[in-house]
């Protein structure tokens, strides 16, 4: 709980809350752009805006992986996040998902996953996309720690019964 606690709480720090209002505000210029897209000029401004949303994407999961795996210590008085933070965080979160699976989603109706200078960032934007949504469920899973235990418990008898299977047989 210690850190799913740190990374809860990076979400309420100024520059992640800067990085999310900047990648929602070129999400949706991007949700426009991707419409609009018919000149070799507007590809390129199009492909800067998702290299650099996916910039600040990619950080943000680093910085969460690097407090995961304890590259960045936090303070360890740190108080647990309230229920109503995780909630605004599960939010906030599937917000970002949705916005940037709705422009991968506008640019293959539009064809733009062929365009060289397109397909790459719209397709990292989607995987992104995915990355926020399990994120969204993990903190979600956090906020109720006997559905966690009944998950465990539930893999623990699965595996006394004998009902593993190799991956292979899967």
């Amino acid at each position: 709980m210690a850190t799913a606690t740190a990374v809860l709480n990076n979400f309420g720090s100024d520059a992640w809350k800067a990085d999310f209002y900047e990648s929602l505000s070129l999400a949706a210029r991007l949700s426009m752009a991707v419409k609009a897209v018919k000149t070799h000029g507007q590809n390129i401004k199009m492909s800067y805006w998702l290299w650099k949303i996916n910039g600040i994407a990619s950080r943000f999961f680093v910085e969460s992986d690097d407090i995961i795996s304890g590259k960045t210590m936090v303070a360890p008085d740190t108080a647990p996040p309230t229920p109503e933070k995780m909630q605004e965080a599960t939010e906030t979160l599937m917000r970002m998902g949705t916005a940037f699976n709705e422009v991968y989603e506008e640019a293959r109706r539009r064809r733009l996953l062929n365009n060289s200078l397109i397909a790459g960032p719209v397709t990292a934007l989607r995987a992104h996309a995915d990355q926020f949504f399990e994120m969204a469920e993990w903190i979600n899973l956090m906020r109720d720690p006997d559905a966690i235990e009944k998950i465990f418990a539930d893999a623990n008898e699965q595996r006394a019964r004998g009902e593993v299977y190799d991956l292979s047989q899967v």
